[in-house]
């Protein structure tokens, strides 16, 4: 997650610009840029056992992917929230949605190949129709202060997680997948029970237990909690390793969740066990990582599919930027291939 928190949190815990900086680059630097160039990509396969890297236009600034229908891959700029679509097979791409200012700081693709663009410190929720580009709906999640940080589509709606305050946002499902008539119809449920608030970004990532919990990365921290996705209310899962301090983003596959950790430029594995709560079983790493975003499933070759932020270099409308598609061995974290490592 990027960007900085412009508006105060009128009753709630504020974020500091540091705090808010120390999890991405600051909007306000790539709003010089221009837009992006809607170039195409080609993908090369690299050193390394099954490991492919995709080449995304230059000046994008990636800090998210999705997956969607046909295998196809999706990455959401921090820079002005454009989306760009590529096809796996060939590494050929496309740019899908040209964005209009606000970031992406997550981004999800549903069955009906429409985006969900999650907007960082612009506390918008953006739903854009992937086939045209053209935006179906914004839906303000929570006033000044908000940070959408994450999201997840299951059950009722989409989940947006709120890295400023203690609390979700849900945008209900009609019948057939059907919305709310923007700019109303969100649903905001205040993280209770067991959740501790921090002072910086606190809720930073969100996924779904196979019981239909949501799962949330409280990064301050540094632990995952069960949330009821009717209630609000949250349970602290036990985790047995490393902190999970200053993760951001969370990813299932292969009964295997994979917690994006920009800071020690990797992802760790954990199983997740709903007696013995989560365990650090491995560390994914690759040499080619430069602060990985959130990440998306390449299911052409059921691979971890992550964008290089490359948060720290000063981004300008040259800056190459790429995604990696890497091998999670056997999804226990200690498997060959894609530097799937133990646990420091």
């Amino acid at each position: 997650m990027t960007g900085r928190t412009r508006g105060s949190a009128a009753g709630a815990r504020a974020l500091t610009r540091r705090k808010l900086l120390a999890t991405g680059a600051a909007l306000g630097a790539g709003a010089a840029l221009g837009p992006v160039a809607p170039a195409a990509a080609r993908a090369r396969t690299a050193a390394g056992p099954g490991r492919t890297v995709f080449r995304l236009p230059d000046g994008f600034r990636p800090g998210c992917a999705a997956d969607g229908r046909f295998n196809l891959l999706y990455f959401g700029s921090l820079h002005d929230g454009s989306v760009h679509r590529i096809d796996p097979a060939t590494g050929e791409g496309t740019l899908v949605h040209q964005g209009t200012g606000s970031p992406a700081a997550a981004l999800q693709v549903n069955w009906q190949t429409s985006l969900f663009i999650a907007g960082g410190a612009s506390g918008e929720l953006r739903v854009v129709e992937g086939g045209t580009g053209a935006v179906r709906g914004i839906y303000p999640l929570g006033g000044a202060g908000t940070y959408a940080s994450d999201l997840i589509g299951v059950g009722a709606g989409h989940y947006v997680t709120d890295a400023a305050r203690p609390r979700i946002h849900l945008l209900p499902y009609g019948p057939s997948g059907s919305l709310p008539p923007p700019p109303g119809g969100i649903v905001t449920l205040p993280l209770t029970g067991e959740w501790v608030q921090g002072d910086g970004p606190t809720a930073t990532g969100i996924t779904y237990a196979d019981d239909g919990a949501l799962i949330v990365l409280n990064s301050a921290a540094g632990a995952l909690y069960r949330v009821d996705p009717k209630t609000g209310s949250a349970v602290r899962v036990p985790h047995h390793g490393p902190s999970l301090c200053g993760g951001d983003g969370l990813r299932t596959l292969g009964g295997r969740l994979y917690v994006v950790r920009p800071e020690q430029n990797a992802i760790d594995v954990l199983r997740l066990d709903p007696a013995t709560g989560s365990t650090t079983v491995g560390r994914l790493t690759d040499p080619d990582l430069d602060v990985p975003g959130k990440p998306a499933v390449d299911w052409s070759r059921t691979q971890l599919c992550v964008p290089n932020t490359r948060r720290g270099t000063p981004p300008a409308p040259t800056t190459p930027y790429t995604a990696l598609s890497l091998p999670v061995g056997d999804r226990s974290g200690s498997g060959p291939g894609g530097g799937t490592m133990p646990a420091a």
